[in-house]
C-alpha cells in the first residue's frame, strides 16, 4: 500500500507543518474510496476538500480497522450520522497518532522527550525558545542527543549553528573565547536564537562575543581578515 494513502500520512504532514490537527477531519460514508485504499489521495490536499482552513479527507476504515468500525458504521440510517462521523474522526485521529508512534525507534522517542523538556522550560530560556519552529526544535534535540553522547559542547554547538543559523560563523580565540560572527545587521530574533544555543551547549564560564555585520579579524582564520572589511585583533 502506498504510504501517502495511509491515514497517518496527512496527520504527519500537519504535524511537520505545525498545523492545527483539529482542522484535519477524517470523513467516512461520504464519497467511498477504493476498497483497497485508506485514502484516495497522493497528498494532504488531493482527497476530499480543503476549505476555510479545514482538511476533510474521505477514508475507507475497513482496510485495516474492520473490527473497530464495523459495529457502528452500518449502511442503515439510524439517525446517528453526525455522532458516527464525530466518533469516527476521533478514532481515526487516535489510530493515525498510534501509527506514527509505533513506527518510532528509540531515538525518535528520545527526541520527543527532549523536545517536551525544552518546551516545558527544563533547559530554561523559554522566551528565546519561542524564536524556533517545531522542526527547528527537533534539530536542537538531535544535537542535544549528540552532546550527551560525546560531551563535545563546542562541536555540538557548531553543528546546531550550521543547521539553524547558516549566516553565523564561530571562531574560538586562544581556546577560551567564542566569537560569533553574524553576517547581517542586528536582529533581536536572531540574537535570541544564538543566545539559546549558547546557553544549551556551553558552560556558563565560557566567554562569548557576538558581532553583527562587521567584526574583528581573528588571526589564523584568513576568511576573517580581509583588510578592507575588518580590524585585526
Amino acid at each position: 500500500m502506498v504510504e501517502s494513502n495511509r491515514i497517518w500520512a496527512p496527520y504527519l504532514i500537519m504535524l511537520q507543518q505545525e498545523g492545527d490537527l483539529s482542522r484535519l477531519h477524517y470523513i467516512v460514508k461520504n464519497n467511498r474510496v477504493s476498497p483497497y485504499l485508506e485514502l484516495q489521495a497522493e497528498s494532504l490536499h488531493g482527497n476530499g476538500n480543503y476549505e476555510d482552513g479545514y482538511a476533510r479527507l474521505d477514508v475507507n476504515p475497513y482496510v485495516r480497522f474492520f473490527s473497530i468500525f464495523d459495529p457502528f458504521l452500518t449502511p442503515d440510517d439510524l439517525g446517528y450520522e453526525e455522532f458516527d462521523q464525530a466518533l469516527s474522526d476521533i478514532i481515526l485521529h487516535y489510530l493515525a497518532d498510534l501509527d506514527i508512534k509505533m513506527g518510532m525507534c528509540r531515538h525518535d522517542f528520545h527526541l520527543r522527550l527532549l523536545m517536551r523538556d525544552l518546551e516545558r522550560g527544563v533547559y530554561g530560556g523559554l522566551a528565546q525558545l519561542e524564536a524556533f519552529t517545531k522542526m527547528e526544535k527537533r534539530i536542537i534535540a538531535e544535537w542535544l542527543i549528540r552532546f550527551y553522547h560525546t560531551a563535545d559542547g563546542p562541536g555540538s554547538l557548531s553543528g546546531a549553528v550550521d543547521a539553524l543559523l547558516p549566516i553565523c560563523r564561530i571562531y574560538i580565540r586562544e581556546g577560551e573565547e567564542f566569537v560569533f560572527y553574524m553576517r547581517q545587521p542586528y536582529d533581536d530574533t536572531e540574537e535570541k536564537r544564538i543566545q539559546f544555543l549558547i546557553r544549551l551547549f556551553l558552560p556558563l564560564a565560557c566567554s562569548c562575543t557576538i558581532h553583527w555585520t562587521q567584526t574583528y579579524g581573528v588571526l589564523g582564520y584568513e576568511e576573517t581578515t580581509p583588510m578592507e572589511d575588518f580590524v585585526l585583533a
